[in-house]
């Protein structure tokens, strides 16, 4: 991990050298040479970093060149950003101010003494690495054994855990009987083993298996976990089984009134409920009240480590107890996932005889065999092969846990140096947490984790494109699982296996990269040794307050995240905590702050959040701020800035001094003094919730890098919105909210548009005949919206206005995914022969008018998936076998129907 850090270091003094040397005045000579020792310590730290395990006191010279390093870092970019900030004026009575605050030194001479002290020491430390017999390793640019071009895309089609897995046909078919079955005097079904044998896996393929989705009315899915929190499961049970549109209402319900409501939806509807990952009797004991019910159509589904929980929710339940997998199944999937997709008919030889040797170190366990392909299908040579084999001979064990954390161990230590840190920074998130691919991504970049020369490598990509590709290998070599997928491929959110998280966070702990807090280690008030970089406060009781964090205790913070062990999605918490304002004069050196579902008494943004020079990252989604401070505009390095807040907040003309934003997300609503000027901002990839008519670009700006556009509109803003949209010629994802009436004209729409999605906007034309134009779009989505018509009253908002839709042939060329929500006038829809020839999935949701599907549906051979939604039961049973309606869609794989009842 040290190689990692001072690899990080060297290629950030070098953009610095580069980018802003003028800034460095007095010093680059110093720096040059800092630069040049780190570079000869690096070549010496891939060998020190393997030989830890070996003697404490290279375990200690390893951390001390790693706090060097940090150090470097840290006076070295404080200066050239305060050299850099004094030069610039504009806000000269707050930079004073902050250079007070930061007390790092800024005459030259200071800095170039800590500088040359760092030199000295780095030198020293080298002398005895060498003395040690310490070898100096070639650094190579790519790092280790990254997968090459023509690899990646022979597996190209293997994305995640799910996907490899062998030995559940069995257990597979009985589960789904077993749910599918009426009139079992049980209703519960279990999953039982120890940890790695694949029960989530498996729990997931009996959720989406054809037959299962048709079969009950609705489902929801709900991860228990080691910190079982009552209220937070009923809530997300409910909120599945009914509809997210009713999420307030439901929060506010007493605790009695949500099990009433849960026990009445399994009475009156037959529920899939799946309760994932239950540890013990006490938290089955926590929740059972709410699935207190009698003899219905609906069922559970439980996954568990302990055999006794299982048979204490019900004696009589359906068990099925996985095992390991015997030497023929464990060859099978490592096969699969390591070996049989390539093409060399000689080298799949030696790898069959080297692989059927490694598996016997796994145990039988997937988890540990689905690891140790990920990691032997990114080597191509024998010799790679062999080298692995000695490594994990070398790792025998008889214990089972044990032999396993070997084996991710290996993987750890195989991670070319620039993904070490991106894996270990995983730790941050609580158990079973569905992390968001874009923000982590965009916290790698704050962190500096993501390489300017290899995204330079590529014209066209841009940093999130490389951060992405450093996800995507990660999930290759099965050290992290997809979660969701987006609508166009990418994946949303990713999480990790229990087993692989404790491994992440032993050894981000052992590495001293991160330190976790949360309400029972400020109990124990334990120890932390080092310099503590990284600090994850994780909300894990029913007591939501951040008590008894002394933050002048991590003055060397980079990255402070705060976090509650929700979904995503649900992130909901209605009390506050007592973050101090005077904290952020603490945090000095730090580039990422996550506040996500942050609640503050005051609501106020303190102005001191200025002071933090070094921020890339902020985030305030969700939180309770209703004010942001105009000292904001000092953060001159922010590069992603998320303002997504429920209050209807002022926002300060303050982003033209922002010139390195990449992503603006603006709050829901928001008012402003004046408009805000965005004619600075030429590297802005996203710009969400943004009111055109608050605005101000010059006439010649364009926004040549803009990717995702969402626009929240006015009425009578119309002008407005044609103007942003021709301002942004690349845009691949746009989202149009609210009272527009006329789409623009399809030349007017970027030829690059992949995603679009239209919120209430009352049109009143067909919008077919405009979109059906666009030549690369690939997701349609007509959503539904909601519009205040009084203090407390909200009314639904349609997106299309008339009765007939027609959609043309040889229209939407490329599309492949169409929803149509709550149109609520929507009588016909027509279909012509040659339209929408590319079409995999059609939702319809609440179209409440509409009689029929387009008879034109027959002709769409590629629809694989086709949901009905909130219809009519006279519309669903046109379409079952036997009504008018089948023809038209019997050709369609998937044919599922939710809450078609009234």
């Amino acid at each position: 991990m040290a190689e990692a850090v001072v690899s990080g270091v060297v290629t950030r003094i070098g953009d610095l050298l580069v980018q802003e040397g003028k800034f460095l005045a007095g010093v680059s000579n110093q720096v040059e040479l800092l630069q040049i020792e780190l570079k000869l310590m690096q070549g010496l730290l891939k060998d020190a970093d393997a030989r830890q395990n070996e003697s404490e006191l290279v375990r200690q010279w390893v951390a001390e060149i790693r706090d060097l390093a940090y150090d470097a870092d840290d006076i070295i970019a404080t200066h050239a950003h305060t050299v850099g900030s004094r030069k610039g004026g504009g806000v000269q009575k707050v930079l004073e101010r902050c250079s007070r605050i930061l007390d790092e030194g800024i005459t030259v001479h200071q800095v170039g003494s800590k500088i040359e002290d760092i030199m000295t020491k780095i030198s020293n430390l080298k002398t005895s690495f060498q003395g040690y017999g310490i070898r100096e390793s070639m650094i190579k640019g790519g790092g280790s054994s990254s997968f090459n071009e023509s690899q990646r895309e022979q597996r190209q089609t293997f994305s995640h855990l799910e996907h490899d897995v062998v030995g559940f046909d069995d257990d597979l078919n009985k589960l789904v009987e077993f749910l599918l079955k009426e009139g079992e005097n049980s209703r519960v079904a279990s999953i039982c083993g120890m940890g790695g044998l694949g029960k989530t896996t498996l729990a997931k393929m009996v959720y989406n298996y054809r037959e299962v989705k048709q079969h009950f009315d609705c489902h929801a899915w709900v991860y228990i976990s080691q910190q079982c929190q009552r209220r937070r499961v009923w809530e997300e049970i409910l909120i599945s089984l009914l509809s997210k549109d009713q999420r307030n209402e439901i929060q506010k319900l007493k605790d009695a009134e949500i099990v009433e409501k849960l026990r009445q939806v399994q009475c009156e509807k037959k529920c899939l409920v799946i309760l994932d990952d239950i540890w013990n009797i006490e938290a089955w004991n926590s929740v059972r009240e709410a699935f207190l019910v009698r003899s219905t159509g609906s069922k559970i589904l439980l996954t568990s480590r302990n055999k006794q929980v299982c048979l204490h929710v019900d004696p009589r339940s359906f068990l099925c107890e996985l095992q390991c997998l015997n030497e023929e199944r464990s060859w099978e999937l490592l096969d699969k996932i390591a070996i049989s997709w390539r093409e060399d008919c000689v080298t799949k030889t030696y790898m069959e005889k080297f692989g059927k040797e490694m598996i016997g170190y796994c145990g039988g366990l997937p988890l540990a065999i689905t690891v140790l392909g990920g990691l032997l299908a990114a080597k191509q040579t024998q010799e790679e092969w062999e080298d692995v084999l000695r490594h994990i001979k070398s790792y025998l064990h008889v214990e089972q846990n044990l032999r396993v954390n070997k084996v991710l161990a290996l993987s750890y230590n195989d991670l070319p140096c620039h993904l070490k840190p991106c894996f270990l920074y995983l730790g941050h998130f609580p158990e079973d947490f569905e992390i968001p691919t874009k923000e982590l991504i965009r916290m790698w970049m704050g962190e500096g984790f993501v390489s300017e020369i290899q995204h330079n490598r590529g014209r066209e990509d841009t940093m999130d494109d490389v951060g992405y590709r450093y996800l995507r290998e990660l999930v290759q070599r099965c050290m992290v699982l997809v979660g969701k997928m987006g609508s166009l491929g990418r994946i949303k959110t990713c999480r990790m296996h229990d087993l692989m998280r404790d491994f992440c966070v032993s050894k981000a702990q052992e590495e001293n990269f991160l330190h976790i807090t949360n309400i029972l280690s400020l109990k124990r008030r334990e120890a932390q040794n080092g310099k503590v970089r990284r600090l994850a406060i994780i909300l894990e009781s029913n007591d939501y307050y951040i008590t008894g964090i002394k933050f002048s205790e991590y003055p060397y913070l980079r990255s402070l995240l705060y976090l509650l062990p929700l979904p995503y999605e649900n992130n909901w918490i209605q009390s506050y905590s007592d973050f101090k304002e005077s904290c952020f004069k603490k945090f000095k050196l730090v580039r990422v702050l996550h506040l996500e579902s942050f609640r503050k008494r005051g609501r106020k943004l303190s102005k001191d959040i200025g002071c933090l020079i070094h921020l890339r990252y902020l985030s305030l989604k969700n939180s309770n701020i209703n004010k942001v401070s105009s000292s904001i505009g000092n953060l001159r390095c922010l590069e992603t800035l998320d303002l997504r807040i429920f209050s209807k907040s002022r926002v300060p003309n303050v982003f033209k001094y922002m010139k390195q934003l990449k992503h603006l997300y603006l709050p829901w609503s928001y008012r402003v003094c004046c408009k805000l000027e965005l004619g600075n901002l030429s590297y802005l990839q996203t710009l969400v919730n943004v009111k055109p008519k608050t605005i101000q670009i010059p006439t010649w700006f364009k926004f040549n890098l803009l990717r995702v556009l969402k626009v929240r509109n006015k009425k009578g803003a119309q002008d407005a919105i044609q103007m942003l949209i021709s301002r942004c010629p690349l845009i691949e994802k746009l989202h149009l909210y609210k009272h527009l009436k006329k789409l623009p004209e399809a030349h007017q729409f970027s030829p690059n548009l992949a995603k679009l999605t239209l919120s209430g906007t009352k049109l009143e034309e067909d919008p077919m005949e405009t979109l059906e134009k666009l030549p690369n779009l690939k997701i349609l989505c007509f959503r539904h919206a909601m519009e205040k018509t009084s203090r407390h009253t909200y009314v639904g908002c349609a997106t299309f206005n008339g009765k007939n839709m027609v959609c043309s042939e040889r229209g939407f060329p490329l599309l492949q995914s169409l929803l149509l929500s709550n149109l609520y006038e929507l009588e016909e829809w027509r279909v012509e022969e040659g339209a929408m020839p590319s079409l995999c999935r059609l939702e319809i949701e609440f179209c409440c008018q509409l009689k029929m599907v387009p008879d034109g549906l027959r002709f769409i051979t590629t629809l694989q998936q086709l949901e009905i939604k909130k219809m009519s039961k006279s519309f669903k049973d046109r379409l079952n076998e036997g009504g008018p309606d089948f023809d038209k869609v019997k050709h369609v794989p998937s044919l599922v129907f939710q809450r078609c009842d009234y």
